[in-house]
């Protein structure tokens, strides 16, 4: 996959598919790959776009200025760089982060807005999970975070029903892992992150989906932006855990296209 000057970074990213552009962000993973099971259906009738993370997967990796909104400055800057002018967008957990800012910062580049198991602003009950993560992951090294990571985002049912996909997607990350202070960084960032109080000013057409055995995101955050979002549309979803584009990608997929379906010409 191609690397490409985006802003003050080198990112790693790749785009398939012709017609409107849809941008995909990943979650705190920051790996592309994330959204395997979605670009080869999207790439069908969309330019579909998505990219490593800064600190994640082939992207630079500097060792400091780590933030969803630096993220979503970086996302500007890709799309700049591919001569995209709007897109649609889907930003999933950390993604969906990123997602608020460019919905709120950006709005003249997005069609609509896909919010799939992301959050408003870290609760008690995010930050014990979070800083766990991290002490985790400075204690013992990347590759036990790594391990320990998927038990919250990948969940049980992914670990009996999508094993093999699962390690696949951890030797992804093994192989391009960024060092730990790294890590720690990206981690931080995602307990900093906070725009809770300005989500009522997003007007652009918005899907919030959430899966009810999220153990990482509880469905609440998600039932907190449809009420903050004026005219959002929720869907949760009965099963998938915190991948659950993954997991339940055939739910996740066509819950997408209604909802693009439904907001055609209208941004």
């Amino acid at each position: 996959m191609p690397r490409i000057q985006a802003g003050e970074l080198m990112l790693n990213y790749a785009e398939t598919g012709e017609g409107d552009a849809f941008l995909f962000i990943p979650g705190l993973m920051g790996l592309l790959e994330a959204w395997d099971f979605q670009i080869p259906h999207f790439s069908k009738r969309y330019r579909c776009i998505t990219f490593d993370h800064r600190g994640a997967g082939e992207s630079d990796k500097p060792a400091d200025g780590y933030s969803t909104e630096l993220i979503a400055k970086d996302a500007v800057a890709l799309l700049d760089a591919l001569g995209v002018e709007r897109a649609h967008v889907a930003g999933t957990s950390t993604g969906g982060c990123v997602l608020q800012h460019l919905a709120l910062d950006h709005p003249g580049r997005l069609r609509c807005c896909v919010f799939t198991n992301t959050w408003t602003r870290a609760d008690p009950y995010m930050t014990r999970l979070q800083t766990s993560r991290k002490q985790i992951a400075l204690a013992y090294g990347p590759e036990e975070y790594i391990k320990f990571s998927s038990l919250w985002t990948c969940g049980w049912t992914q670990f009996r029903s999508m094993y093999h996909n699962l390690l696949a997607l951890e030797r992804r990350q093994k192989e391009t892992i960024a060092p730990v202070e790294v890590l720690a960084a990206r981690l931080d960032m995602t307990l900093h992150h906070d725009r809770s109080a300005d989500l009522s000013r997003i007007r652009k057409p918005s899907l919030i989906i959430a899966a009810k055995d999220d153990a990482l995101t509880p469905p609440y955050f998600a039932e907190d932006m449809n009420r903050m979002i004026q005219g959002s549309k929720l869907v949760l979803l009965e099963i998938g855990g915190h991948y659950s584009y993954r997991r339940s990608h055939k739910e996740w997929n066509a819950a997408v296209d209604a909802f693009l379906a439904e907001n055609e010409g209208k941004s």
